[in-house]
């Protein structure tokens, strides 16, 4: 039942923002797929080349951004890619099989008045003329036949000092969001939005929630922890 009351009143702008950056891809865009590697569930390092978004020339895009520098002009504001990092790593939460599929730090800005109303129910900042958010996007699949629950992604903390309720301040929704059972061997993909305070992040912490048994509420397997690099 999480962030239920928010949904109604924000839906139009979360589905919206889903659209420019959770959807399918066009052909020419699709990766090649590549099993995902295990994670280090404790410190995960990750470091790739560094690149300067001064040197990226500004495309407008529909659907999903997934260059460094591409926007997306949606209704009530715009949205552009300022960092992308691919992760593909499975997290172990027996008996879940979570994959991270990847990170994104975007930037909204050309907001309406409507648009700063419903984004502003997320933060505690006031949001004037833009504001920065990280797109943390995964999967999660029972690989048992049993009933359980599961309470996804619970905090981001950043080397910025920022800590992050993710059952609080997610903004953009899906099924996935509203139910956290999962009656057998089902399979739910997730993508979480969080306001950042301080845009120039280079480290992000993620921390999933337990795994519990639906029938009597026991704990199965207790929350995990990753790291990445974003630079």
């Amino acid at each position: 039942m999480k962030k239920l009351l928010a949904a109604l009143t924000a839906v139009t702008l979360s589905f919206a923002l889903v659209g420019c950056n959770g959807t399918k891809p066009k052909e020419n865009d699709v990766p090649t797929k590549k099993e995902p590697s295990q994670a280090e569930q404790k410190t995960v390092s990750n470091d790739e080349k560094k690149s300067s978004n001064e040197d990226l020339e500004q495309e407008e895009v529909s659907g999903t951004l997934t260059k460094v520098g591409q926007i997306a002009k949606e209704d009530h504001y715009t949205v552009e890619l300022m960092k992308a990092k691919e992760v593909n790593e499975v997290i172990d939460i027996a008996p879940l099989k979570v994959v991270v599929q990847n990170l994104k730090i975007l930037k909204v800005s050309d907001m309406t008045d409507e648009a700063k109303e419903s984004f502003s129910m997320y933060t505690d900042e006031i949001i004037e003329d833009s504001f920065t958010y990280i797109q943390v996007s995964y999967t999660a699949e029972n690989t048992e036949e049993k009933n359980i629950d599961w309470f996804n992604l619970m905090n981001v903390v950043t080397d910025k000092g920022q800590q992050i309720d993710a059952n609080v301040r997610d903004f953009v929704f899906n099924d996935a969001d509203f139910n956290s059972a999962f009656l057998g061997k089902v399979k739910k993909e997730f993508v979480d939005g969080l306001i950042l305070k301080d845009s120039d992040i280079s480290k992000v912490k993620l921390i999933f929630g337990y795994t519990m048994n639906s029938d009597d509420f026991s704990r199965i397997t207790p929350e995990q922890q990753v790291e990445y690099n974003l630079d």
